[in-house]
């Protein structure tokens, strides 16, 4: 055999050697693995097949909002301590985490005391009590009281305008002077509504100008949409230069993400045609709002104007009805069923992406709007000065309301 060939063959026998052994290494540690499997190979696997199905993982809420107002008792009705309970039972129940409440004014009743003359204390350190037993994430010093037409602006009275928490801001339209009830009664009510619009503006263009991101809150009692109350078919011309408030946040849509919850219109069925008790609009629907022109009483004239912004109630929790007090004494107050009646809150989950709004009565989730339907108060006090074209529809829990600055708040 020549010496070429026997290098041929030995080079052969060593090549084969090599093989056997990286074979014998790859089957041993191919058994290792089956008797050893590595951690979290399970979840990891799930995941792959979540990715594969093309599914996307919920994002946890940063925080989680709780609106309520009208922390009101009322002959017939449960006490409001029973009612918050119950609401923030079912909250917690459907497992949800708020993280903080902000009520949206009244916090006591009297009919002979509406102009801001009974101190809120008692009723809003209840509360307190009773979010600190209910919601244990809350922080008690981050809470949010404004006032309403029958509270004294004591210290319990959360101050007017921005309050910034990590995640959202928090804008307080109080309402003795900012945003008064009976803007007809006084002359100088019309200044007052100016000023605190004026006020607004000057935070929102400032918050616009360095582009802020997080979604803005209005705390508003006196909502801003026209009523019968409103008109010449009562007599204090309610909110009736709402226009000059709705303007500035309207303007202000077009770069901020603002939600603005309202209280107050929970007796006489001023809000039936907006669904009653529950009452909702999102950006794209339509809104009337008072035309006060140059009356200074009241007024019977509207604008209807598409909205920018997200507008709701917070959900009454001590009383709503079609009625009036001396209704409810005669025995008659059945014969004015109409729309909603039901105590709710409305809770709000921010969402990197998206704010989801979820409305809560004591038996769980409840729609954030009902259909509208006319007023029966005072021999259907509404007929002829609302059309039932601009009654509100029905629509459910929970509505999600797609962020429109949060592309540009990832990337900050």
């Amino acid at each position: 055999m020549s010496k070429s060939n026997k290098i041929k063959i030995i080079l052969a026998a060593l090549i084969a050697a090599l093989l056997i052994a990286a074979g014998i290494f790859y089957f041993a540690e191919i058994k290792d693995r089956i008797a050893q499997p590595e951690e979290n190979t399970t979840e990891q696997a799930a995941e792959e097949a979540t990715e594969e199905a093309g599914e996307v993982k919920e994002a946890e809420p940063s925080d989680v909002l709780f609106f309520a107002s009208d922390y009101q008792s009322m002959e017939g009705w449960n006490a409001p301590s029973d009612t918050l309970r119950g609401i923030l039972g079912a909250v917690t129940t459907d497992g949800k985490e708020i993280t903080n409440v902000i009520y949206c004014g009244d916090y006591s009743n009297d009919a002979k005391f509406h102009d801001y003359q009974i101190s809120p204390d008692d009723a809003i350190n209840e509360i307190r009590e009773i979010v600190a037993s209910e919601c244990g994430g809350v922080n008690q010093d981050s809470m949010v009281f404004e006032q309403g037409n029958h509270d004294k602006l004591t210290d319990a009275i959360t101050e007017s305008g921005l309050h910034e928490y990590d995640n959202y801001l928090v804008y307080v339209l109080n309402t003795e002077y900012d945003f008064p009830w009976k803007q007809g009664r006084d002359t100088e009510f019309r200044d007052r509504v100016i000023s605190a619009s004026e006020e607004m503006e000057n935070c929102f263009d400032e918050l616009i100008e360095v582009g802020e991101t997080r979604p803005v809150f209005i705390a508003g009692h006196v909502p801003l949409h026209f009523t019968a109350r409103t008109s010449s078919r009562h007599d204090t011309g309610d909110n009736m230069y709402a226009k000059y408030i709705f303007d500035v946040v309207n303007d202000a849509a077009d770069s901020l993400d603002i939600i603005y919850v309202h209280g107050h219109n929970h007796s006489k069925g001023w809000d039936c045609y907006m669904g009653g008790s529950s009452a909702f609009k999102e950006a794209g629907d339509t809104i009337l709002i008072p035309d006060a022109g140059d009356n200074t009483v009241n007024t019977d004239d509207f604008t209807v104007e598409t909205l920018k912004f997200t507008y709701m109630n917070a959900g009454y929790t001590g009383y709503y009805m079609n009625c009036g007090g001396a209704e409810v004494s005669n025995g008659t107050a059945d014969q004015y069923a109409a729309a909603d009646d039901t105590l709710t809150g409305t809770l709000c989950e921010i969402l990197p992406d998206k704010i989801v709004i979820t409305r809560y009565s004591e038996e769980g989730m409840h729609p954030l709007s009902w259909d509208g339907e006319g007023n029966p108060y005072k021999d259907n006090i509404d007929e002829g000065l609302i059309d039932s074209e601009y009654y509100s529809v029905r629509r459910e829990s929970p509505v999600e309301i797609i962020r429109r600055r949060a592309g540009e708040a990832e990337t900050q």
